[in-house]
């Protein structure tokens, strides 16, 4: 129970020194004030803080990144089946969800080489593997192929020569 008292007495001497210095006040004066051995005790433990909730933010940050990609993700694989099947409003869609995907990634500022020069096209046809990849979509391309309806028949011209 002591140990437990004495991390929260030590966790809000802590925040209060981070507000202090954010408030101008020396490392000197906030080690006299909050009972620190030095001025760079004071200054070390100021810099642990920041550095944890530097850490903090980030790790939010990339939770939330992982969330909204996994929401475009869901999106995209709903609805890519209207997208094979040529409906041009979920085409659309989808474009505006590659795009947003792309920039939640950095993708729009990289080229195929590696190099910025906002190059998105040249990372989408990877992009819509994947995706197809991850959500066993298959192909529209290889389904073509490999559903092709042979037509046989006939060609019946009218008198001027063109089909009828």
């Amino acid at each position: 129970m002591a140990d437990k008292q004495r991390q929260l007495e030590l966790a809000q001497r802590r925040t209060q020194a981070l507000q202090m210095r954010i408030a101008g006040v020396s490392p000197t004066l906030i080690a006299e004030r909050l009972g620190y051995n030095s001025p760079q005790a004071a200054s070390a433990d100021i810099t642990a803080a920041l550095k944890r909730a530097a850490k903090a933010e980030g790790m939010a940050a990339e939770h939330l990144l992982h969330l909204e990609i996994g929401r475009l993700d869901r999106m995209m694989a709903a609805l890519w089946p209207k997208v094979l099947k040529g409906e041009v409003q979920a085409a659309e869609t989808c474009l505006k969800i590659v795009n947003k995907r792309a920039s939640l990634l950095g993708l729009d500022q990289i080229n195929r080489n590696g190099h910025p020069d906002h190059d998105m096209a040249s990372l989408l046809g990877t992009m819509l593997a994947q995706l197809q990849q991850r959500y066993q979509v298959p192909d529209p391309d290889m389904d073509a192929i490999t559903e092709v309806d042979v037509v046989t028949g006939e060609v019946i011209y009218d008198d001027a020569g063109g089909e009828a």
